[in-house]
């Protein structure tokens, strides 16, 4: 992972809603699935290269 992505990847942990972090955490499995899913829309375009801004 390049340098510039680490940075991006650090800020969006940082950024995570405190709703995310709880649910991520829950045992309730479709609390947990939702914040899972809502990580992966985050990290998507991150792994994808494009860091969710316009190129």
């Amino acid at each position: 992972m390049s340098t510039s992505n680490d940075v991006r990847l650090r800020d969006l942990v940082r950024r995570l809603p405190d709703w995310m972090r709880k649910d991520l955490a829950s045992s309730d499995g479709q609390r947990r699935e939702r914040a899972e899913d809502a990580l992966h829309a985050m990290l998507l375009p991150l792994l994808e290269g494009t860091g969710g801004t316009p190129s």
